[in-house]
């Protein structure tokens, strides 16, 4: 018996240091939802992930270094609920890095003091933040999701606003936050006989700066993507053959709360959206958070103006009308309407530009226009 103290003792005291050393603290979400109605004119009927925020798992921890300064990190990963497998990663980042999808939303390691907190790793863009101006909160069911994504706006709560090889900067000063990032995107050396080609061709950028005090909040925020013509098998792959461009994003946001209902509003234009020279995209949206009895009332309108190279133009546009309640702190359920229509653009448009990754069995010769897309839903968030 004496022994077996002895030896719990001496693995207890080597344990403890490593315990002590980081506050590590497990959380995530939860969110599914049912809808039913239409998808860019196919019946729809499914259960959906992340209508107000994206499931995910996470760990994140500090360690106190001393005046003021601490070591932190996160790995988070998403999920899709409705299937349970890995998401939220982007077709292209994780085709260019092999291995699994593993931490898809962010994961990094850095430092946190009075200046703010400096990290590595993947991260948030600054355009990920932009849902204070957003009555839905960038879920999946508002007009700034969908439209945004669609438009292949990098300033959006999703997939393109995460960024691999990242070196970030945030810090809130009083009523003032402060953001800035540098990626490096996802090939970081030059390629053996790639002439023409150099590592930065796939760099991102972006700062943003915010003003939140009392009622009002107030933002702005830019980005830069750059593109190229990819370099695979000893030769580049042009296609297409003009996606050798920055798209430069830039957004202005605001929302002031009245006590019977907080008002919200952005407007955000893309130049040069996936690296298409002369495709440019602007969005603006006008929304309200209503609160009635134990919930809140939530609507929001939004409108895209999508200028084409070779024309024409086309004004998708966007509205949904929802209703959040809180069951407790940490769970809450929402029920709501979605509409989308997207101003009779051609599946083959659509396809070429990249708006959409496939045309899901409609024709893209002939001239078959996009339906709306229209559903009810009905869901449930828990955090954790």
């Amino acid at each position: 018996m004496k022994k077996k103290l002895l030896a719990l003792a001496v693995l207890g005291s080597l344990a403890a240091p490593v315990f002590a050393q980081s506050n590590v603290q497990i959380y995530g979400v939860a969110d599914a939802y049912m809808r039913y109605g239409q998808l860019m004119g196919d019946d729809l009927m499914s259960v959906h992930d992340g209508g107000i925020a994206g499931s995910r798992l996470g760990f994140r921890g500090e360690e106190d270094l001393g005046n003021g300064l601490k070591a932190v990190f996160l790995l988070e990963e998403g999920y899709d609920i409705s299937t349970g497998k890995s998401a939220y990663m982007s077709g292209t980042d994780s085709a260019a890095n092999s291995g699994s999808d593993v931490f898809t939303r962010q994961a990094y390691v850095g430092l946190k003091g009075s200046f703010g907190q400096v990290a590595l790793g993947r991260q948030y863009a600054p355009g990920y933040f932009a849902d204070p101006y957003d009555p839905f909160m960038g879920g999946t069911v508002g007009p700034m999701a969908d439209l945004t994504t669609f438009g292949g706006l990098t300033i959006q709560p999703a997939s393109l606003a995460r960024w691999n090889n990242s070196v970030a900067y945030n810090g809130t000063f009083q009523s003032v936050s402060i953001a800035a990032i540098y990626s490096a995107g996802n090939r970081e050396t030059e390629m053996a006989g790639s002439s023409g080609y150099d590592a930065s061709d796939d760099d991102k950028y972006g700062v943003s700066l915010k003003y939140d005090n009392g009622p009002l909040k107030l933002g702005a925020i830019y980005q830069g993507v750059k593109f190229k013509s990819r370099f695979s098998g000893g030769s580049y792959i042009d296609s297409p053959a003009d996606r050798d461009e920055t798209q430069q994003d830039w957004l202005i946001g605001a929302a002031y709360n009245f006590g019977v209902a907080t008002v919200m509003g952005l407007y955000q234009k893309g130049s040069d959206v996936f690296g298409r020279s002369d495709l440019d995209v602007d969005f603006w949206q006008l929304g309200a958070v209503v609160p009635v009895g134990p919930g809140n009332i939530r609507l929001a309108y939004g409108q895209e103006k999508i200028d084409t190279p070779t024309g024409p133009d086309y004004k998708p546009k966007s509205f949904t009308l929802g209703y959040t309640q809180d069951l407790s702190k940490r769970t809450a359920v929402y029920v709501g309407y979605h509409y989308t229509d997207y101003d009779d653009m051609p599946w083959g448009t659509a396809l070429d530009y990249g708006f959409v990754a496939g045309a899901n069995g409609h024709s893209t010769t002939k001239p078959e226009n996009m339906d709306s897309t229209s559903f009810a839903y009905v869901g449930m968030i828990h955090r954790f």
